[in-house]
């Protein structure tokens, strides 16, 4: 009886140790698959800690306006920007009153300080393009901007394109990205609008 009983324990012994192979493999495959994961898992967040400088070019969502992002910074620009000045002396006069009934065509927002940076655009008689800036601030804790100053900040003599006038305006969107943008119009005063696009967004 304990010879049978022995034969019998002795008999179960292999198939335990092919068992315990067989419950063993897949733990290796566990860990060659974690070898493998730890190095996607790295390189994904390098990349993405590169991706946070690099400014985000719009998906075509919004075909009204262009936006590009850098570390926070976001600059929103009209693609059909209307020109609210037509002479030096109205937006001279306007630029720095507390409220302007135009639009903005292009507006900055910066994360820090918190601002809003409104651009109003002026084009002259003889193709000059007066740049007027309008800055807004907001206090910690606060939820609005409260307007800061305005004034003119840069004028740009017209360069000669096929359809026209053709303005190259530079916005410092970040410290590592200035964007530039083109503005076009045919050769007419007073103008209601420019055609606005800027490298890598059509």
């Amino acid at each position: 009886m304990a010879g049978r009983a022995a034969a019998r324990l002795g008999a179960g012994a292999p198939a335990c140790e092919a068992s315990q192979r067989k419950i063993g493999r897949p733990r290796r495959a566990g860990d060659q698959v974690r070898r493998w994961i730890v190095p996607i898992v790295v390189l994904l967040v390098i990349i993405a800690a590169r991706a946070e400088t690099q400014p985000r070019l719009p998906a075509a969502l919004d075909q009204a306006v262009i936006r590009v992002q850098s570390s926070g910074n976001e600059l929103i620009v009209m693609r059909q920007a209307p020109v609210a000045y037509s002479t030096l002396e109205q937006i001279a006069a306007n630029i720095a009153g507390a409220s302007v009934a135009s639009v903005p065509p292009v507006r900055l927002v910066r994360a820090s300080p918190p601002q809003e940076i409104d651009y109003l655009l002026c084009v002259t008689s003889g193709g000059t393009l007066v740049l007027g800036e309008r800055v807004h601030t907001r206090a910690a804790g606060e939820h609005r901007h409260t307007f800061l100053r305005g004034q003119i900040v840069r004028s740009y003599p017209f360069l000669s394109a096929p359809e026209g006038w053709l303005w190259l305006v530079q916005v410092p969107l970040s410290r590592e990205i200035t964007v530039t943008l083109q503005l076009r119009a045919p050769v007419a005063w007073p103008l209601e609008s420019v055609t606005v696009t800027t490298d890598g967004v059509p």
